[in-house]
């Protein structure tokens, strides 16, 4: 047994390496392309990737998580898969990358990521909540999120997934540091920092945002395919909808079922949220009393958005239901697999939606595929605030504005915080009605790789063929 531990790290040691060797050929080259003619600007990876890599590949095999081991691969592919990867190393000195071997690097990251603190806490079947948190590039918010988790009462028994769709230094500096909690990262493998000039990038002869009739004059390369409204696709918009939909596939799908959280809440947090000391002890709560409180509430939301937080009306120990509504109650919004199931099973509806917010296109999902609309149980007073002045669509503003409110929000109320007992105030059967597409998501390129990042632990699916760009781009090495 002795010579087999030896021998499968010698492995891993091999695999780390080669890996490691990969990426730092292709992310450490100074000008790549898309073919020998054309040259564009380096994507800026965060080279701490590669050491977070060699530090989860060079682990010990008794302390390495494993998460191939819930792979539904053969052992004599996952063979095959590392032998390849030595392979692809030995190739790689002298010739170009492809689309698809950033990928598959990307993908292997994935699969081999170190759990962080699973010695400090536990293994991941005894983890009590599972937060996700989507992270794009604001490190100084995501700061803040994490310094307000990192006082919540409880959080030791989280494994906390922050989603990436672009790896900064910064940022990963902040979530290795993390020592509270079970750590997680995972990365969206067709993301527009690593191809930015290939769909789902914006390519150069791509049609213009705002072009509409200028588009079919210009028979640039989507002039066909505009949204309702006329307007062309932007990549930096329709990624949020692909990553959060491949990020809720990937968790569900890699890490709730295989380790048998089915049962477990899932809640979803981005970067620019605040949550206050008493979140998870009030998820608890309505967890715990959600048959007494409102039996046909699937969904627990712990913020709603609020214009005075300095309120007398706002009670710490009351809460709400209502039919869930996207514009209302998607921060801290709180799932169990059971309601996931139910929305994997609608995704047509999601992804060919002409809409590039998931959460409009998830409303429509709630009312043109269920037999009964989502209905929400909710904190009155939120537990989940939204501190991002700063944004997608936001550049003149105060980074420093909401987060001040957050924290007066907070301090005024600690005394009622932490209730012992809860009840619903307010019951609202009001079915509000849902609001048009908002656009920006009619190219049917973007409806067919949305229907491939339903299935991310599978390969060669038949909606691979819209990526067939990316994944035969070549990446010309100095």
């Amino acid at each position: 047994m002795l010579h087999h531990r030896r021998a499968a790290r010698y492995l891993n040691a091999i695999i780390a390496f080669s890996f490691l060797g990969i990426l730092f050929i292709y992310f450490g080259r100074s000008s790549p392309g898309i073919d020998s003619s054309t040259q564009w600007s380096r994507p800026q990876l965060d080279p701490s990737l590669f050491r977070i890599a060699e530090e989860s590949l060079n682990l010990p095999l008794e302390k390495a998580p494993n998460f191939l081991a819930n792979s539904t691969q053969s052992q004599e592919a996952k063979s095959s898969v590392r032998l390849n990867l030595s392979d692809w190393y030995i190739t790689a000195k002298s010739l170009p990358l492809t689309g698809a071997e950033v990928v598959k690097s990307v993908n292997f990251l994935n699969e081999n990521f170190q759990v962080l603190n699973l010695d400090k806490f536990g293994p991941l079947e005894e983890v009590q909540y599972v937060i996700v948190v989507q992270v794009h590039d604001r490190a100084a918010y995501l700061k803040i999120l994490i310094d307000t988790l990192r006082v919540a009462t409880g959080i030791e028994k989280s494994l906390i997934i922050f989603s990436h769709d672009i790896a900064l230094a910064e940022i990963n500096q902040l979530i290795r540091g993390i020592e509270f909690a079970r750590v997680l990262q995972i990365f969206y493998p067709y993301n527009t920092q690593l191809f930015p000039h290939v769909f789902p990038g914006q390519h150069p002869d791509d049609c213009a945002e705002k072009w509409r009739a200028k588009g079919a004059t210009s028979k640039c390369r989507n002039w066909q395919t505009p949204d309702k409204y006329g307007n062309y696709r932007v990549s930096k918009l329709t990624q949020i909808k692909h990553h959060w939909w491949w990020k809720m596939n990937y968790v569900f799908d890699r890490v709730v079922a295989p380790y048998k959280l089915d049962e477990k809440w899932v809640v979803l947090l981005e970067e620019d949220h605040y949550a206050s000391p008493d979140f998870l002890h009030v998820l608890t709560y309505m967890a715990e009393n959600r048959e007494s409180l409102c039996p046909q509430c699937d969904i627990l939301c712990l913020g709603i958005y609020i214009k005075n937080y300095q309120s007398a009306a706002l009670q710490p120990e009351h809460l709400g239901a209502a039919p869930w509504y996207s514009s209302k109650y998607n921060m801290g919004m709180t799932i169990r697999k059971q309601l996931w199931d139910q929305m994997k099973n609608c995704s047509e509806i999601f992804c060919a939606w002409d809409d590039y917010n998931w959460d409009w296109s998830m409303l429509q999902v709630s009312v043109q595929c269920l037999p009964a609309r989502w209905k929400v149980l909710y904190t009155k007073a939120p537990r989940v605030l939204h501190i991002g002045d700063c944004g997608v669509h936001t550049h003149r503003c105060n980074t420093k504005k909401g987060v001040e409110m957050a924290a007066d929000y907070v301090q005024r109320h600690a005394e009622k915080f932490f209730p012992t007992t809860m009840r619903v105030s307010d019951v609202s059967r009001r079915m509000l009605k849902p609001s048009k597409a908002n656009g920006g998501w009619g190219d049917p390129r973007d409806h067919t790789l949305c229907r491939r990042n339903t299935s991310p632990l599978l390969s060669g699916t038949k909606h691979d063929a819209v990526l067939d760009e990316l994944l035969n781009s070549t990446i010309h090495l100095d």
